[in-house]
């Protein structure tokens, strides 16, 4: 079972990569808490293919990492020993993500969908105070 499960994420996430480099953008529904307030389950990403350097501090955007795909604010950019990369963090998270490289970056969320309704990713006071209770709770 354990196997199974794997091997649809690994095929999930290279047909999402697929996607992308073919058409440029594609919609992926959000099934985690680590964005909360800002991006909540049951969401659908727009996702914008995009280099590592076009990625911009406060921008959310979609990597893969160990057959998961994960959308992630960036924090910052950095370089690893050299390596250009970004430095990512969920909104309800206390601690930073490993570095994300140009070989794991998907693209950058360009629009979060919630029903019917087009909504704001950005993280505003308001969210930013609801994230620090969320990272307090989880």
């Amino acid at each position: 079972m354990r196997q199974t499960v794997k091997t649809r994420q690994t095929v999930i996430c290279r047909l999402i990569g697929d996607v992308l480099q073919l058409s440029g953008k594609v919609r992926v529904c959000v099934s985690g808490s680590s964005m909360l307030p800002s991006i909540r389950p049951g969401d659908i990403l727009l996702v914008q293919r995009t280099e590592l350097h076009e990625a911009a501090t406060g921008d959310v955007v979609l990597f893969a990492r160990e057959d998961r795909l994960i959308a992630h604010r960036v924090i910052s950019q950095d370089c690893n020993n050299g390596i250009p990369c970004l430095v990512t963090r969920g909104d309800s998270l206390d601690k930073n993500d490993p570095p994300v490289f140009a070989n794991g970056l998907l693209g950058r969320v360009t629009s979060t969908f919630r029903g019917q309704s087009e909504i704001s990713s950005q993280l505003t006071l308001p969210r930013r105070v609801v994230s620090i209770f969320f990272k307090r709770s989880i």
